[in-house]
């Protein structure tokens, strides 16, 4: 199981890795969308987290 998980973060990490190696954005265009995603991602987690602790979904 821990090599498994170990291969697909090894893989992950290269995918990332080429990806914005080859991405076709410049690289302050590539950051602002990285930091947008990020941001959009960890938003949906905290809120996700909130409708789990107090039942209620958002308004």
């Amino acid at each position: 199981m821990l090599a498994r998980l170990r291969t697909a973060a090894k893989f992950f990490t290269w995918g990332l890795l080429l990806g914005l190696l080859f991405a076709p954005a410049s690289g302050q265009e590539l950051r602002r969308r990285l930091i947008r995603w990020c941001t959009g991602r960890l938003q949906a987690g905290i809120e996700r987290i909130r409708e789990r602790l107090t039942g209620s979904s958002p308004s």
